[in-house]
């Protein structure tokens, strides 16, 4: 995938400035059969120590990836001169090796600087002779350049001599660079046309390369005064005011987080098909100076190196060269990281851990239709004992005369305490319309009629019926009685007492009296627990003659509270 690598290059120090692609002075990680455009600003250091963008004037770039100044290591190589080509040298060759395979018109051959082999002098046999080699690389190895270079020309009393020298290719070489484009580094697109529901509307984005100066908005034939680059938004929108009357208070300017600028017409403005564009000038702005070249990761030299490593990722050196008014000067050698690919093909696949199972671990312990466990077919689940205790095919659990029916059929209890778990004989409990569960008692419980909370429980049960339950909050219990009392005559406007037993209550508990079917009219009766297991029954006679209240039965209630 083709990305863009920046580098910013302290040429006086030769080293990388944080900012673009390099973040802590480390360069990124490249991959195999990538396209980089590779930028460079550059960088030297005045006197007062603060660094400020070289001339690119009369200068050229030169940038190589590889084992730099390295030797092949392998294969050999041919030499021909006056139509003479040698036969193969090996690549290790020691002078002798190389005088004896040329032609006899050269007297000497010398290993030359310091190299031990792959750099050799070759001198002519007499002077003012002139001598030219030609060479092939044959098969060298990894892939190299077989380099021939004229070191002292012929004169009256000087023999010519040339230098020969095997240089491992660069994997990745260019030296072909121009001017970095700036034209979109500050432009102004149009994100949405104004219509009846939206506000016509631009962005004015601001690159990287733009370092200063200042830009214009132009809307028909009014401009904005020069705004220099990153204003905030609210000076932007006050230049526009300020400079395009016919839009006043009728933009809208906000920040992007790009460091430029969303731009709306809002207002009178707002809402509107606007037939003349916004446009912008950015004359006044100033970029970066910046040169670029294209970066090929995809070479036979990359193969080589890959071959050579067995590796999945190598780390050559990167070097870069600038020459000057004729002076050539390495202005940053450095390690990079080239990885073989972004996604490794022909990984294995993780076999079987002790951590999880493997499909087939998991098909013999528990699938469907093994022979002891799941009968998906015939849906039904199998105990350890190899009886279908969960039947989902006809809505039955348990297994043998045991069985929890929900298929819809009648009731069958034989001994009606046991739901399947201990049964001493066969059990089966169904559901149906004609019968419901039994909990504590032998019969099946139909469903009360007209029943309360509390008798539902006891017919379902749930509960005893010889236990007292209170029925209003934070109640203790609930007391009820039926008992027989005679209050006889009384007297207009008086009242008689009884005092009934009813074990149990307690003082400040709430009575509640049930009166008979026939009461002697104006007869008001009341009750109040005035001491423990007592509830005392007052008969109040409001009229102006006397009633009789004879024996009747009264339901005593008493709510513990």
């Amino acid at each position: 995938m083709a990305s863009t690598l920046d580098l910013y290059i302290d040429t006086s120090s030769g080293q990388l400035i944080d900012g673009g692609s390099v973040i802590g002075g480390a360069l990124p990680t490249l991959t195999r059969n990538d396209a980089y455009t590779l930028r460079l600003r550059l960088l030297e250091k005045k006197a007062n120590g603060s660094l400020d963008d070289i001339d690119f004037g009369s200068s050229s770039l030169k940038i190589g990836i590889g084992n730099i100044e390295e030797s092949p290591s392998g294969g050999s190589f041919k030499l021909a001169i006056n139509g003479v080509t040698s036969s193969a040298l090996a690549y290790n060759s020691t002078a002798l090796s190389i005088y004896n395979a040329i032609s006899n018109n050269v007297s000497t051959v010398a290993l030359y600087g310091n190299s031990s082999y792959g750099s050799y002098l070759l001198t002519a046999t007499q002077p003012n002779t002139a001598m030219s080699f030609s060479s092939d690389a044959f098969t060298l190895f990894p892939t190299s350049s077989v380099l021939v270079s004229t070191r002292r020309n012929p004169t009256t009393s000087i023999e010519a001599q040339q230098v020969v020298k095997l240089v491992r290719n660069p994997i990745v070489y260019a030296d072909t660079f121009t001017a970095t484009p700036t034209a979109t580094e500050l432009s102004l697109n149009r994100l949405q046309v104004g219509t009846t529901t939206q506000n016509e509307t631009y962005e004015l984005t601001v690159g990287p390369l733009a370092r200063s100066g200042s830009f214009a908005l132009v809307y028909g034939s009014n401009s904005t005064t020069a705004i220099p680059l990153f204003q905030s938004a609210v000076s932007v929108q006050a230049s526009i005011s300020a400079g395009i009357t016919t839009v006043s208070q009728s933009m809208s300017v906000q920040e992007n987080g790009r460091g430029g600028y969303i731009i709306a017409f809002t207002g009178r403005l707002g809402l509107t098909a606007i037939t003349l564009p916004l446009t912008l000038d950015a004359s006044g702005i100033q970029f970066l100076p910046m040169r670029q070249t294209m970066l090929t990761i995809n070479t036979a030299e990359i193969e080589d190196a890959f071959a050579d490593t067995t590796e999945s990722t190598i780390t050559p050196t990167l070097e870069i060269e600038l020459t000057q008014s004729g002076t050539p000067k390495t202005i940053y050698q450095g390690n990079i990281s080239i990885r073989k690919d972004l996604i490794t093909a022909g990984s294995t696949v993780p076999g079987a851990r002790d951590s999880y199972y493997t499909k087939s671990e998991a098909n013999a312990l528990f699938v469907e239709d093994s022979t002891s466990n799941v009968d998906a077919t015939n849906r039904k689940l199998y105990n350890s004992g190899g009886s279908a205790f969960l039947d989902w095919q006809n809505n039955t659990i348990g297994t043998g005369s045991t069985i929890l029916d929900l298929s819809g059929t009648a009731v069958t209890i034989t001994d009606g305490y046991n739901i399947g778990i201990g049964a001493t004989t066969g059990t089966k409990i169904g559901v149906s319309t004609s019968a419901k569960l039994s909990f504590y008692g032998s019969t099946p419980i139909t469903q009360p009629t007209n029943p309360n909370v509390v008798t539902s429980l006891i017919n379902l049960g749930l509960i005893s019926n010889s236990t007292t339950y209170g029925i209003l909050p934070q109640s203790t219990d609930t007391i009820t009685t039926l008992t027989s009392v005679t209050f006889g005559t009384v007297a207009a406007n008086d009242q008689h007492y009884r005092d009934v037993v009813v074990t149990g209550a307690a003082v400040n508990d709430l009575v509640l009296i049930g009166l008979p079917t026939a009461i002697s009219a104006g007869a008001i009766i009341q009750g109040v627990v005035y001491k423990e297991n007592t509830v005392c029954l007052s008969c109040v006679n409001a009229d102006n003659s006397a009633i009789g209240v004879n024996t009747a039965t009264y339901r005593i209630t008493v709510i513990g509270y």
